[in-house]
């Protein structure tokens, strides 16, 4: 699916890893949130989206490349080291390079990665956020999220809330 700009969210490639690593460490900067140190950083994503149990939708622009990656997976037990957790999907990371922030693209991303959770019958879909990003949380509850109340420390040691979202795709 194609914007007016001629953005088109489409399915990740392995040909896809490593710009989508650089789109979330760029985010994740642009943010002011902590990622691990820059090149583990970018190595712990490359890893993620490499792996043949996760799934991931991209934003390309004709004119910029790839500009944004959402990604899923199974959710597990114990913050994800745990055994799996049947129907439940866990979203492991939403980034949109910040020269494209307010233009929707989180939000086209989000829903093309819930479809494809739904379309793979997963039932749930969980998701953490810095307690701090109100502009994602505003994104998350627009598409039917709900906080869950649960809390975490993301692997840089900040405050991550939970996000859940039951039944059919938004």
């Amino acid at each position: 699916m194609a914007d007016d700009h001629g953005i088109r969210i489409r399915p990740g490639t392995p040909a896809d890893v490593e710009d989508a690593a650089m789109i979330v460490s760029v985010a994740d900067s642009a943010r002011g949130t902590t990622p691990l140190a820059g090149e583990q950083d970018q190595a712990t994503t490359r890893r993620r989206l490499a792996d043949p149990a996760t799934f991931f939708v991209v934003a390309d622009s004709p004119h910029a490349g790839l500009i944004g990656v959402a990604a899923g997976m199974d959710g597990r037990e114990n913050g994800g080291r745990g055994p799996l957790i049947p129907g439940l999907c866990h979203v492991s990371m939403v980034a949109v390079l910040p020269a494209h922030w307010g233009q929707g693209i989180g939000k086209r991303l989000l829903s093309a990665l819930i479809a494809e959770a739904h379309r793979r019958g997963f039932e749930q879909i969980q998701l953490f956020t810095h307690l701090t990003n109100t502009r994602a949380q505003a994104l998350y509850e627009g598409l039917g999220f709900a906080r869950t109340g649960e809390t975490a420390l993301s692997e840089s040691g900040e405050q991550i809330v939970r996000y859940l979202l039951s039944g059919t795709c938004q």
